[in-house]
Parts: C-alpha cells; structure tokens; sequence
C-alpha cells in the first residue's frame, strides 16, 4: 500500500511538472486575446521559468514581449538562450532569429541585418528565410532571388508569401503578385501586410478604387508592435491613392 502511495504521489509530482507550463502558457495566451497584456506577461514569464525554464517557452515570451513593444527585454531574454553554452545550436535558431528583429524594432537595422546573414550560412529554416528575406528587402530591393528560394523552401508560411508578394510587386509582376495576394487575404483576413500590399498592387496597376478599398480594410486587421506596416506607412499610401 504504501508503495502504491509513493508510486502516486510522484506520477502527480511529474504530471505537475509536466503541465503546470503548459497551463501557464495559454492562460497567459487567452490573457492576451484579452488584451490583458500586464497578466499575460506575468503569466508567460512564469511559463517560461518555473521548474528550471523552458527554452522554447522562453522564446515565445520574447515574441510575446515584442508583439507590446517591449524589445529591449525581448533581447535581454534571447540573449539568455543565445549565450546559453548548454543549449545545443539548433535550438538557437528561433531566439537568434527574433533577436533580429528586436535588434531592428531598437533601430539596429544593420546589426539585425548581420545576424541574419550569419545565421543563415548554417541554418536554413522557415523563420530564418521569412525574417531575413523582410530585413532584405527594407532598403527597397526586391530581393527576389531570395525570396523565390524561401517561397520553394516554404510556400505556405505567410511571412515568406508576403515577401513573394514584395519581391513580384517591386520586380512588375502583377499577374504573380495577384495570385499570392488574393490567397493571403483569403487565408490571413487581419493580416495588416496582406492588404497594404494589395493596395499597394491594385495602385500600380492603376486601380485607384479598388486600391483605397483594399487600404481601407487596414482598419479592421489585428495590430501589434510586430506589425512591419506602421499607421505612417498607410497613411501615407493613403495619400498617395488620393493623388493618383
């Protein structure tokens, strides 16, 4: 009796161990579609560290963090998993990846640029080719070798499609552009990049009605501090579909 106790007690010990993470992770998440931001990065930060810490959930932390704004401790979390000598490499990959951006989000757009073309020499991955087919294209190029490689690597994810979309709109492939814009408003309907991007498209095309629509709908995609298109950005597209 007393060993089937004992053998109970510590399945329950591991069954906490193993959940209680989990539990904290999408409470923190629900807290976030809240938009109880200050419980969900209690919550998150909690993931993430008790019994030991969770690299993975670490990471996601981070992103969490940076959705609000917050990149410098972002950074300071990534940093922690980067630095890590007992973490293997590839487990790495992510939080070097996100680190790019927090570097970006603080200004260090060449230093995130760096990074990235560091990284990618060893690890070719969906985030890796999403984050850095974007830091890419920042000053303007299409950069459309690139992102034909990702979107061969990886034709579903959405941040690469969406920089497919860049590359063909800046490249003057509207017909390419069409398609890969039409599947990601049907598939991301508040992806804020999606119908920007359009707009951008439908204006180049010269359709200036349907390219106001598309802008318009800007309003009722999801936002974060992640979001790569700023309310400067669209209003200024804005302008420039009223005086077209």
């Amino acid at each position: 009796m007393n060993f089937l106790y004992i053998i109970s007690i510590a399945v329950l010990i591991f069954a906490i161990f193993k959940l209680t993470p989990t539990i904290l992770k999408y409470s923190a998440l629900r807290a976030l579609g809240q938009e109880d931001n200050d419980k969900a990065v209690s919550l998150y930060k909690t993931a993430a560290t008790v019994f030991g810490g969770n690299n993975q959930y670490k990471t996601e932390y981070a992103l969490v963090l940076m959705r609000l704004g917050e990149y410098k401790e972002a950074e300071t979390v990534l940093n922690g998993i980067i630095l890590d000598r007992k973490i293997p490499a590839k487990e790495k990959i992510n939080a070097k990846t996100y680190r790019a951006m927090a570097e970006h989000k603080q200004g260090r757009t060449e230093e995130a640029i760096e990074d990235m073309e560091e990284l990618f020499e060893t690890a070719k991955t969906t985030v890796v080719y999403g984050m850095l087919g974007y830091l890419r294209q920042l000053g303007g190029d299409s950069a459309l070798d690139f992102c034909l490689e990702a979107y061969d690597y990886n034709s579903d994810d959405r941040d690469i499609c969406d920089n497919m979309l860049v590359a063909y709109i800046r490249e003057g492939n509207f017909a390419e552009a069409d398609k890969i814009a039409e599947a990601l408003r049907e598939k991301y309907p508040q992806f804020t990049e999606a119908f920007y991007h359009s707009a951008q498209l439908e204006l180049k095309k010269g359709n200036k009605d349907k390219a106001a629509d598309y802008l318009a709908k800007t309003a009722d995609c999801k936002r974060t501090k992640l979001t790569t298109v700023s309310e400067d950005d669209i209003e200024t597209l804005r302008k420039e579909i009223e005086n077209a």
